[in-house]
């Protein structure tokens, strides 16, 4: 079937820079409307970059996100959406009360609705009985992870109805490129060929950074020595940086500070050899991966963000106990002294990566729960 006929409307929270891959290829493959709003929840922006409209086919409907009843999202204009002719709709997976009264519309009219989200975590007390109405006119939901999808089958969501679509950065990792990234910036730097940690993303106390640093000192009394290359800003930067003085690590951390340079960025994760995230990885395992970086965060479903489910044990890197910085320290320790292949342990991450975790294999899926 030719989908380019297929007239397929997206209501969609924001338009972040980092989905320009899946979105713009889901752009090309069926006669898509956009809808966007320019922030996340009413009004506020979320800090994450959002990509040009332009390059979409059509002029994107714009939507806005309010605050009903003190506590509940509202989204405006997609009320008559229902009624103009589409064949499907794709939806932001997060509860919004607008989209009952929407969702309703679209069964009468027989026009299937998909959610593309986390999937719900819990059914609180307040909006549960709105949770399982939302779930139950859905016609599929497309989950983040696997963790998302046992999750609401836990809660009781028909399991039929539900699809990993995992996220994506790019449509996959070219490793032929990534060679070309080789260097000896580290060795330059820190005039050492000790291994080189690294973490990338805002200096906040939530990220819990300072362990890192901990665990450097720790290590080193037992004669365990790496460097660690710290990329980003934040209010937790003085912190971090007395800290470092203080245990006298000052030439062993490179506080690099932000990095808009996609090359430089680039050739700082491949040369690295361990992503460090004491609080939630995100999408940065997803990026490291990319170039062939392993990972180590916790193991707290709760507190993490679906990309932490590319962790794999001893092959792409650990999982420490949530919460507890002793852990922490064992498995950077025994990360640093595996002995495993650098080659193979960076196939690793790109097969990861290449498998699910790319833009093609979220199309492909989307192609194959809309032809059934």
């Amino acid at each position: 079937r030719n989908f380019n006929d297929m007239k397929l409307c997206c209501i969609f929270n924001y338009a972040p820079s980092y989905r320009e891959s899946i979105y713009t290829k889901i752009d090309q493959t069926f006669d898509t409307q956009w809808c966007f709003a320019k922030e996340v929840h009413y009004g506020k922006g979320s800090g994450i970059k959002a990509f040009n409209w332009s390059v979409l086919r059509k002029e994107v409907h714009e939507i806005k996100n309010r605050k009903v009843l003190g506590r509940f999202l509202w989204r405006t204009n997609i009320q008559t959406l229902p009624f103009k002719g589409y064949d499907k709709f794709l939806i932001s997976g997060d509860l919004s009360l607008s989209y009952i009264p929407f969702l309703l519309c679209c069964k009468i009219l027989g026009v299937p609705v998909y959610g593309w989200g986390h999937g719900s975590k819990t059914f609180n007390r307040g909006t549960g009985p709105i949770d399982k109405i939302f779930y139950k006119l859905l016609t599929g939901y497309f989950t983040y992870g696997e963790g998302g999808r046992n999750r609401l089958v836990e809660l009781g969501v028909d399991e039929q109805k539900i699809r990993v679509i995992y996220n994506s950065l790019n449509e996959g990792v070219n490793p032929e490129e990534n060679e070309k990234l080789k260097s000896s910036v580290y060795f330059e730097y820190f005039k050492n060929s000790a291994p080189v940690l690294i973490f990338i993303g805002r200096l906040i106390p939530s990220k819990k950074l300072e362990w890192i640093i901990e665990a450097m000192k720790n290590h080193r009394r037992v004669g365990l020595n790496y460097n660690l290359m710290i990329i980003g800003t934040g209010s937790d930067e003085d912190k971090l940086r007395l800290l470092t003085k203080q245990y006298g690590l000052e030439e062993r951390v490179w506080f690099y500070g932000a990095c808009y340079d996609e090359s430089k960025l680039n050739e700082l994760l491949y040369n690295a050899d361990l992503c460090v995230s004491p609080g939630e990885v995100g999408l940065t395992a997803l990026h490291t991966m990319s170039y062939g970086t392993p990972v180590i965060s916790h193991d707290n479903f709760e507190k993490q963000g679906p990309e932490y489910e590319t962790i794999r044990n001893e092959e792409t890197g650990l999982l420490f106990q949530y919460d507890n910085f002793d852990d922490f320290c064992l498995k950077v320790q025994t990360w640093l002294s595996l002995n495993h292949s650098r080659d193979i342990i960076r196939q690793n991450c790109y097969q990861v990566i290449n498998t699910f975790w790319n833009s093609n294999y979220q199309l492909k899926l989307l192609i194959d729960t809309f032809k059934q």
